[in-house]
């Protein structure tokens, strides 16, 4: 039996008890409308969606989308129907101020490049953006990373994209903004299922049961995917080594929602999820094996108000080995092999009293406590590991938050919040010994460390007409470094060595925005925001040497010809502004055009102690992002949807000596409703097959994007 194997067979770690967690488990889904995608009866042709009347979750109160300080995007179920993507995370591709750490597809990325990002402020696998699912966080306990993959796309209702000015309602987690992903509730009863294969031998299936009545309601739903996946490497470096990332998964997720009396609802939740990977090589390879519940209620008063209680345990178990490959990339020997289970338990309490007068005011507190350990063996020599390195600790977030939306007259909103964020890390530790005979080389147990920082938050809301809204928003946060960045260092493709850093100090923000909304006509919405953000503290792999021959570099120890050291590290100030603009026409019935475009210089703009950092853009983050959509869109006829989308040219590492070159891909979305209860619909993705760079290392290694992917299939939906 594998490691690989062993740690997926583990006794504490069953497909059984996941399984039982994600079934019997707890989420406050049920706080939120909700309704299918792809399954749901045709969207009428002449579908506008007036931008004041989506109502969203920003402010951890539902508020209309007009009647918000900040710049709030939201991924409607029609766009959702209508984009080519396979996965959440190719939909949020499309979103402007959206960025990825490596923007590969899911099904081909290691988790530690899915880091999402707001606003250029990115640059580490720890996503500086809070993403959530019905309100329970998806970023990893320990890591901070998002498996975009656990979360199947048929059951999505809505994604709300925050940007900035969230912090005071999420906490530490949200430095950069949120994503919050709403999942349908149940109906009257149904049931829908989908098919699909294409290019790469990929299979999706999927397959939604829904019930419900006056009193009660939920869902079960279950997503199996498969793919041999492409060659990563970029095609004039390729060795023998190199092979497709191919990767398959299973998601299981139900929801029940049950009215106990005339105030009273209670809702719960439960996810399960199992997923396989082969990262670019035949000895790099991951599992994940994750699962989460929730519970809640909601209690109505009679005067307006709502007491909400949620409580919710994340639990998973991470197994990863990694390689050295030879010069010439025609052989590979292993060099770390990895074991990280963690979990994280929470809890939140939001009371909310709409029309208190001209207040809307809201109270709120959560806690977030998270664990985890990382086993690790490395130093492979002899057919064996040589060391194992054992690390970890526990970290816990508490926040007190108050909010308030004023309402002065019919054309003033003002918006004001406070929150006091705490934090706590203790008994970390790293301790390396011997395997062949035990000897303890280094066992550290690192400080407890705790702190408190109170942020705020200001906006301001001015109809100024029937068709134009000016908003502005003045806020401060933070983010708390995870447990991956205080304990666990790693090593990387290309020799990287990275080591962590236990004295990290959480993270900063100060940030501004202002934008006008327009809607000059019914069919036409405007959205112009200008932003600055200022980061300080923040934390990023900071190079301290490249190695031009093999040896010892401090502190990362032995470096092989040709890698780097790096040391995660409080490297300074970051700046980041830019502007937004997003234009949304609906033209005639079934026609659709949409642009968006973000232009975001991000720079270091101090670095105690490294001058040479100064002036250098932020890594993974470039200045130009744009998306054009057109589209057919009458469901009686051959929906036929275009999207084209610009990523600009950015840099890999923190010296802006490796530039990932710009790319641009075309993709094509076509359905037809067959019957009243059948749909067919086909994709192509890249459809001039374009070779897009997606990460470019210091040391000249590129890897590429998907080539040209086509997929096909078929949905039905039976029932009410």
């Amino acid at each position: 039996m594998t490691r690989r194997e062993a740690g997926l067979r583990s006794p504490g770690h069953t497909r059984c008890g996941f399984l039982v967690l994600a079934l019997c488990g707890l989420a406050p889904g049920g706080l939120w409308p909700a309704a299918g995608l792809e399954a749901q009866d045709p969207v009428p042709a002449d579908s506008v969606i007036p931008l004041g009347e989506l109502i969203v979750s920003a402010l951890r109160a539902p508020t209309s989308v007009g009647e918000v300080p900040v710049n709030v995007t939201t991924v409607t179920r029609e766009e959702l129907r209508l984009s080519a993507a396979q996965t959440l995370q190719d939909v949020l591709q499309e979103v402007p101020g959206l960025n990825f750490r490596f923007p590969f597809q899911a099904g081909v990325a290691h988790p530690s490049w899915q880091a999402v990002t707001l606003r250029g402020l990115g640059g580490t696998a720890a996503s500086r953006t809070l993403v959530l699912v019905d309100g329970v966080p998806l970023n990893d306990p320990y890591f901070g990373w998002v498996r975009w993959s656990q979360v199947p796309v048929e059951v999505i209702e809505r994604i709300e994209i925050v940007r900035g000015g969230a912090t005071v309602s999420w906490g530490s987690q949200s430095l950069a903004g949120v994503v919050h992903v709403i999942t349908r509730s149940g109906g009257a009863g149904g049931f829908s299922a989908g098919i699909q294969g294409g290019s790469q031998s990929t299979f999706r299936g999927d397959a939604m049961a829904s019930f419900g009545d006056d009193r009660a309601g939920g869902y079960v739903a279950g997503e199996f995917f498969d793919s041999d996946g492409y060659v990563l490497t970029e095609p004039s470096l390729r060795g023998a080594v190199d092979i497709p990332s191919a990767s398959s998964h299973g998601a299981l997720r139900a929801k029940v929602e049950f009215q106990a009396g005339d105030r009273l609802r209670i809702h719960a939740q439960g996810n399960y999820f199992d997923q396989d990977k082969d990262n670019a090589t035949p000895l790099r390879n991951n599992t994940t094996e994750a699962g989460f519940g929730q519970v809640g209620m909601t209690f109505n008063g009679d005067d307006g108000s709502t007491l909400a209680v949620n409580a919710y345990l994340q639990s998973q178990s991470y197994v990863n080995s990694f390689s050295g490959v030879a010069a010439g990339r025609n052989s590979e020997e292993p060099s770390i092999s990895q074991d990280v289970p963690s979990s994280g338990i929470g809890a939140n309490l939001v009371w909310q009293k709409p029309g208190l007068g001209s207040h809307n005011l809201t109270l709120g507190t959560d806690i977030l406590s998270a664990t985890g350990e990382a086993s690790e063996q490395y130093l492979f020599s002899d057919g064996a590991f040589a060391r194992q390195r054992e690390t970890g600790g526990d970290q816990t977030l508490y926040g007190f938050f108050a909010q308030d939306r004023i309402l002065l007259n019919d054309r003033w909103q003002v918006y004001g919040g406070l929150r006091l964020d705490l934090w706590r890390n203790a008994s970390g530790m790293r301790r390396v010994f011997e395997i062949a005979d035990g000897n303890v080389l280094t066992d550290n147990a690192f400080d407890d460390r705790s702190g408190s920082r109170l942020s705020h938050n200001l906006g301001v809301l001015l109809a100024a007409s029937d068709r134009a809204t000016l908003r502005g928003s003045f806020y401060s946060g933070l983010r708390v470094p995870t447990l991956n960045e205080l304990y666990k260092p790693f090593r990387a493709a290309g020799n990287v060595a990275n080591e962590s850093n236990e004295a990290l100090d959480p993270e900063r923000v100060l940030g501004a925005e202002v934008g006008l909304d327009l809607r000059p006509d019914p069919g036409v919405l405007i959205r112009l925001t200008g932003f600055w953000a200022r980061v300080s503290n923040a934390i990023t792999d900071v190079t301290i040497q490249e190695a031009e021959t093999s040896g010892v570099i401090q502190p990362c120890g032995f470096v092989a010809a040709g890698g780097v050291c790096r040391r995660r590290d409080n490297v300074g100030t970051l700046r980041s502004i830019g502007l937004e603009t997003e234009v949304e026409v609906r033209p005639a019935g079934a026609w659709l055009l949409a642009v968006n475009h973000q232009y975001n210089p991000t720079e270091v703009t101090d670095a105690p102690g490294r001058p040479d950092l100064i002036g250098n853009e932020v890594q993974g983050s470039p200045t130009h992002r744009a998306m054009l959509r057109v589209g057919h869109i009458d469901p009686s006829t051959l929906e036929v949807v275009a999207t084209a989308r610009y990523l600009g040219a950015r840099f890999d590492n923190d010296l802006n000596t490796g530039e990932i070159a710009a790319s641009f891909l075309l993709d094509v979305r076509l359905r037809r409703q067959l019957t009243s209860r059948l749909s067919a619909f086909a994709s192509v993705q890249n459809l001039f097959d374009a070779v897009a760079e997606m990460s470019h290392d210091a040391n000249g290694f590129i890897r590429v994007g998907a080539p040209r992917t086509l997929v096909g299939g078929l949905r039905v939906r039976l029932g009410g």
